[in-house]
């Protein structure tokens, strides 16, 4: 009968251990001194385990291994597991006095963890130190073991001190066993040894969103009828993950959401927008104390502006300096790789820490940039990805994913040859760009960089170099007319337009273009085309419409009519009169 009553107790006991709750403190006795017949493991030898799996919703059905519907296993957590005790039944006998000066004997038996309070858990504490129990604490004592009911231990585990517990059993030399949850959420700890087992968190996983503190695992468990030596465990972390997302405007294009593909002329401004919806804070949650968000754009493509940097938790725009900093800098190459960072700082994080106490909030970062033309090699495709830092409480450290905004600007390379390879002479022959066939609307260009790229405020007359390229940047689709305004002297300058289309009907970047009708050859988003002036056969250049030339050809013309004149008049006046 006693039996009975001790195993009910026994299983009543330890199903609060495992689900992690507070019992109130049964008043004891002064410890006893017992003997070792008073004193038996449960169940003596090895061959436990402890399976525990970690959820982030509810926990599973205590000893059965089956998880609650709806609950998610939380991979990557660290735990580490450590025998402090062993679990007996301990039978006590004290005697009392009587109002009649007799005496009463009460013989009890009851379930408790025998630990040595001396015992090291690590070089610098003890299982006493560790746990703040006082041989005061105990039921009985034998020696330097002593007994102590399980809600004591368990109270005593809920004032310790986590932090000191968790670097003990997870210090070299402290004979705990270390495990870490697989993508099922479950870490196995066997064979064991039969006793009472302190098991603390060692690592949490970036998405962990509140914190995994120590608990206590009895081996064997008593389970239904019986004592079962697989012991099931079901600690709860909460996680969240988050999102970061980018998308893009070009100022004075695109209304409302932006397009999934852009395609911008040199110097456009686009305004890039980076959020990230922050969960509410659950019962536990650990704070924020790394929140940063890395925007890098590669080969140099677009100027950031540091100055239009704007930070808002919700509604609330932040402070810079107080609540966020920026960084920008170059990496590689000058003007290669800009990287822009804004970080929040010690306010910030708090105010952020604060809001998520509440409701969701919403991290948002706007800023500008311009497409930058001095680059030392055309990019047709602009990239610019981003990346969110940030860190929990002890949880790992976490970076998002790239979310990645692609621009798209085109180009076209002209390479002029002289029919006879003569030499072209800087700054010579030249060409205008339009964006009319008849040639009269300009499309203003600057020279910068490597070319020249489509500048509004530009108007730079467009010169083939002496290596025989003219390269134009920085251009949408459309259609473009690239006239010959002058050539080298003794050759003739073409008598049309060229007629380029620049299209892109799949908007993924994949442009395709033709040279006067006809397919034209296009790499990385650049379309190439050769134009050959032919030596002119007669020794002099065809002259232009309006230009000196027609001056001189009139007054040649002139001269030969007169010369005509003349002459017949001459004829005339030798003819024989009849």
């Amino acid at each position: 009968m006693k039996h009975s009553a001790c195993r009910r107790l026994w299983a009543v006991l330890l199903l609060t251990v495992l689900l992690g709750s507070l019992l109130s403190a049964a008043a004891w006795a002064a410890p006893v001194t017992v003997g070792a017949g008073d004193v038996q493991e449960v169940k003596p030898g090895s061959g436990g385990q402890i399976i525990v799996t970690v959820y982030n919703q509810d926990p599973g059905n205590p000893g059965t291994g089956e998880p609650t519907t709806g609950s998610d296993p939380v991979a990557g957590v660290g735990i580490n597991a450590l025998r402090i005790g062993s679990v007996v039944e301990l039978t006590t006998t004290t005697t009392e006095p009587t109002t009649g000066g007799g005496t009463t004997v009460t013989t009890g038996t009851q379930v408790a963890f025998g630990l040595d309070l001396d015992a090291p858990v690590s070089t610098t504490s003890t299982v006493e130190e560790l746990l703040g129990l006082t041989d005061d604490d105990a039921i009985a004592a034998d020696g330097s073991k002593h007994y102590f009911a399980p809600e004591t231990v368990m109270n005593a585990l809920g004032g310790a001190d986590q932090a000191a517990i968790e670097a003990a059993l997870d210090a070299d030399g402290s004979g705990a066993r270390k495990k870490v949850t697989d993508d099922n959420g479950v870490a196995e700890f066997t064979p064991l040894d039969y006793g009472l087992y302190l098991l603390a968190k060692s690592e949490l996983p970036a998405v962990a969103t509140t914190d995994l503190p120590p608990f206590l695992v009895s081996v064997p468990m008593y389970v239904g009828n019986d004592w079962e030596s697989t012991v099931y465990a079901y600690p709860k972390v909460r996680t969240a993950t988050l999102d970061l997302t980018k998308s893009a405007a070009v100022e004075g294009v695109s209304a409302g959401a932006p397009e999934p593909l852009l395609h911008v002329s040199s110097g456009d401004t686009i305004k890039y927008t980076l959020s990230v919806p922050i969960p509410r804070n659950v019962t536990g949650a650990q704070d924020f104390n790394v929140f940063k968000v890395t925007d890098t754009n590669t080969a140099g493509t677009l100027k950031i502006d540091t100055d239009s940097v704007e930070v808002k938790l919700g509604d609330v725009i932040l402070e810079p300096t107080t609540d966020y900093t920026v960084d920008h800098q170059e990496a590689g190459a000058p003007g290669t790789n800009q990287i822009l960072t804004v970080k929040l700082t010690g306010a910030g994080l708090t105010d952020l820490n604060a809001k998520l106490d509440t409701a969701e909030v919403t991290f948002t970062i706007t800023y500008s940039a311009t497409v930058n033309t001095a680059v030392t090699a055309f990019q047709s495709a602009l990239k610019n990805a981003a990346k969110l830092t940030y860190c929990r409480g002890d949880a790992a450290e976490a970076v998002t994913g790239a979310p990645e905004v692609t621009l798209y600007t085109y180009g076209i390379e002209l390479t002029k040859t002289l029919s006879d390879g003569g030499t072209i002479t800087e700054n010579t022959i030249t060409f205008g760009l339009y964006s009319d066939a008849a040639c009269k609307i300009p499309v203003s260009m600057t020279k910068d960089g490597q070319g020249y790229w489509q500048d509004a405020a530009g108007g730079d007359s467009l010169y083939v170099g002496a290596d025989r390229f003219l390269k134009l940047y920085g251009l949408k689709p459309g259609t473009y007319y690239l006239k010959e305004e002058a050539t080298m002297p003794g050759y003739t300058r073409l008598a049309q337009p060229i007629t380029i289309e620049i299209e892109d009907d799949n908007k993924d970047g994949t442009m395709t273009a033709t040279v006067n009708g006809k397919t034209a050859q296009v790499i990385e988003g650049v379309v190439s085309l050769t134009v050959e002036n032919t030596k002119n056969q007669n020794g002099f250049t065809l002259p232009q419409t309006g230009g000196a030339g027609t001056l001189l050809a009139a007054a040649v013309g002139l001269g030969l009519v007169s010369a005509g004149v003349v002459l017949l008049t001459a004829v005339r006046r030798k003819k024989p009169q009849r």
